[in-house]
């Protein structure tokens, strides 16, 4: 004896489980990258600089989420890569992969100070900061 209907509802259910495991593994590969904690790929390094020369202390991330700036002596430099009353500062890097650089240029004394690269929070990514210090040397 057949059982059309029977066959019929378990056919429909076998291709609507499938559709749900299809979801489920689209929506699991699109979340696991973006769970991934953002980290320093390259983290700045304590630089040492002749007065009147040039400095760039370098900071690299990786999974980058929230938004990247340097602070000074923990002064806030801001996020824009023209830093607003420090015209001889610039961020400098490739943005879009994670590198964030500040570079000095024509350094003096009044720049002999620990800098901090921080970058904030964002969604699931707890925020992150590493130091390093600039030493200026006198001629």
């Amino acid at each position: 004896m057949s059982y059309p209907y029977i066959s019929s509802t378990l056919d429909i259910m076998n291709s609507k489980t499938d559709v749900w495991i299809i979801i489920w593994i689209v929506l699991y590969q699109s979340l696991k990258g973006s769970c991934q904690q953002q980290y320093f790929r390259l983290q700045p390094k304590d630089v040492k600089v002749q007065e009147g020369g040039e400095a760039t202390l370098q900071c690299e991330i990786t999974h980058l989420a929230g938004q990247v700036q340097w602070t000074k002596d923990g002064f806030a430099l801001g996020f824009s890569p023209e830093i607003p009353g420090f015209p001889r500062y610039k961020m400098i890097g490739d943005f879009k992969n994670g590198v964030y650089n500040l570079n000095i240029i024509n350094a003096s004394l009044d720049d002999d100070a620990q800098f901090q690269c921080q970058v904030g929070p964002n969604g699931f990514h707890k925020p992150i900061r590493a130091n390093a210090n600039l030493s200026v040397i006198c001629e």
